[in-house]
């Protein structure tokens, strides 16, 4: 019988750090997967793919319920290693270990770089105690971890590695293309356009209102040009607002939240992502491996993935070059081929889940042996 890891999601929306988690526990041979999320919706996604899956409410508030709650999990289940997704996971994991008295060990999972790392403020403050207490940290990517060494001075490199994400490429091999025409019918997405495609969370972290509010001074360029936005988030409503008062209304469309970003992927002929911050985002890998050409502010651990030959990275905040970029891509259709070509390549070569999840079950073993 496999010894049991719980991985603790504190969101409710497949997210990239909640995507690689799943891809993680899909994947593991040596260790079976107990998962806990901050709501049925992420529960459910894990419970469709056979993983035993929990959902509680992750607030402050009620934070002695959520402890509880964790640890009946951990007693039930036997667990030995908790799997923290992210700064509240990890507060977590380590405050159910400290508080009850549990022989357990907790891996911290690193999946940003987080801008509270930068200046003084109660969130560093906290972290700076915490992190050096965790048994072991993974960082999402090496730019990653050099933004926290940078950053602090308690970050423990001796108990921590760098684990870039990585894809499942069985899962982009067999995806069925044709599943792609029910969401051009779906949302009227016009077949004579070219596509210019966003997928992530519609909050402050992906850039997405200065991009808008920069598109909107060079919107002629963009007359044979549709903005496909898939997700939701915080600023949604404002992001639609702004379209609406920019006049850019017959340049976009919003999906919505979206389950299944894999049916987006073929209609989109340029990916473009202008983040705040990153860490090392799972919608690049899957786009690359999609063979789609990238057009990306250098953030977080970006840098790993595009070079000169996988996409374009543009400086970080400059809104008036990303669109420049972007303009000059989409007009050299030599280009968006050689790129996607290039990207896919580069990634299915270097970030394959399997052997990711091999040096993850590795370390797992080491820790509780």
């Amino acid at each position: 019988m496999l010894e049991k890891c719980l991985h603790i999601l504190p969101m409710n929306k497949l997210s990239g750090a909640e995507k690689m988690a799943l891809l993680i526990c899909k994947n593991m041979k040596k260790f079976t997967p107990v998962v806990v999320c901050g709501g049925k919706s992420l529960s459910e996604i894990f419970k469709k793919e056979g993983i035993e899956s929990y959902d509680t409410t992750f607030s402050n508030k009620n934070i002695f319920k959520t402890l509880r709650f964790l640890k009946n999990i951990i007693e039930k289940n036997n667990i030995k290693i908790i799997h923290a997704h992210d700064n509240n996971a990890s507060l977590n994991a380590y405050l159910v270990k400290r508080t009850f008295r549990l022989d357990i060990k907790v891996i911290s999972h690193i999946h940003n770089c987080y801008p509270f790392l930068k200046g003084k403020n109660f969130n560093k403050l906290l972290d700076s105690y915490f992190r050096p207490r965790y048994d072991y940290n993974i960082s999402c990517g090496s730019l990653v971890y050099e933004f926290y060494k940078k950053n602090t001075k308690y970050f423990r490199t001796d108990k921590t590695e760098v684990l870039s994400n990585a894809m499942d490429i069985k899962e982009i091999n067999k995806f069925d293309f044709n599943k792609s025409k029910e969401i051009i019918e779906k949302f009227k997405i016009p077949k004579n356009k070219k596509i210019l495609g966003f997928i992530g969370r519609l909050d402050e972290q992906k850039g997405i209102n200065p991009f808008i509010k920069e598109l909107s001074k060079y919107k002629e360029y963009f007359n044979d040009c549709t903005f496909l936005l898939v997700g939701s988030g915080s600023q949604e409503q404002e992001i639609k607002i702004l379209i609406k008062e920019l006049n850019l209304d017959k340049y976009f469309i919003l999906t919505g939240f979206q389950e299944d970003t894999y049916k987006f992927y073929p209609i989109i002929d340029v990916f473009f992502l202008p983040s705040l911050y990153e860490g090392l985002p799972m919608v690049l890998l899957e786009a690359m491996a999609f063979k789609k050409t990238i057009v990306s502010m250098d953030v977080g651990s970006i840098g790993e993935l595009i070079n000169d030959k996988t996409g374009v990275l543009i400086k970080k905040g400059d809104y008036k070059a990303f669109i420049n970029y972007l303009k000059y891509i989409k007009d050299n259709e030599n280009k968006v081929k050689r790129y996607g070509e290039e990207a896919s390549r580069f990634v299915r070569e270097n970030y394959n889940i399997e052997s990711y999840v091999e040096k993850v079950e590795k370390k797992y073993k080491s820790l509780i042996s």
